[in-house]
Parts: C-alpha cells; structure tokens; sequence
C-alpha cells in the first residue's frame, strides 16, 4: 500500500526484483510507506545518493525508528520483519530457499 506522507518510504525502480521483494514484505506486514521511484540512470539518482550515499535500490527510510537510507533487499526485509513482523520470520530468500521452506 503506497501512500503519502508516511513514516517509512521505499526509493525503487520499476522491474527491479530486488524493490519487489522489499514491497512483498511490506504489503505481507500490512504496512503502510511512501514510493518515490527512481530514475533508471544510476547517475540520476542524486536524492538516493543523498540518502544512502550509494545509488542503487531499494533503499529504505524510517523515521518513526531514525533508519536513514538502508540499502539491500534482504537486509531490508529482514528489519522490516524485526520491527514490524509481531514475532514472524521473514520469508525465505532466493528460490531455493523458497522451494525448500514449501516442501518443508
């Protein structure tokens, strides 16, 4: 669920598996943020170059926790679930892990 004004906001791009993978999680934890996508050229992304002091995404920011620019998706998901997970575990990374926790 995207929307203004929220305490936490995902910078990504569009088609990028890595930004999909971090609004997976946040729409599994019902939780409500603030996209603002990027412009494909990494030479362009001065606001994320700001935030997080690379240019890549996802980058996450949390103000109600002082998160300033968290890059990469796993650790991403990973402190989303830490924080707003109410004792879940993230789910799987990668496809075998996703094959394995299905058959297991």
């Amino acid at each position: 669920m995207s929307t203004q004004n929220s305490d936490l906001v995902l910078y990504e791009l569009q088609g990028c598996p890595y930004c999909a993978k971090v609004r997976r999680a946040l729409s599994e934890l019902d939780l409500s943020y603030e996209s603002r996508s990027v412009p494909s050229a990494r030479s362009q992304r001065s606001e994320v170059q700001e935030v997080s002091g690379q240019s890549g995404v996802p980058v996450l920011v949390d103000r109600t926790n002082g998160v300033e620019g968290m890059p990469e998706s796993d650790d991403i998901v990973a402190y989303l679930y830490e924080e707003y997970g109410n004792g879940e575990s993230p789910p799987p990374s990668g496809i075998v892990g996703r094959v394995l926790s299905a058959l297991f």
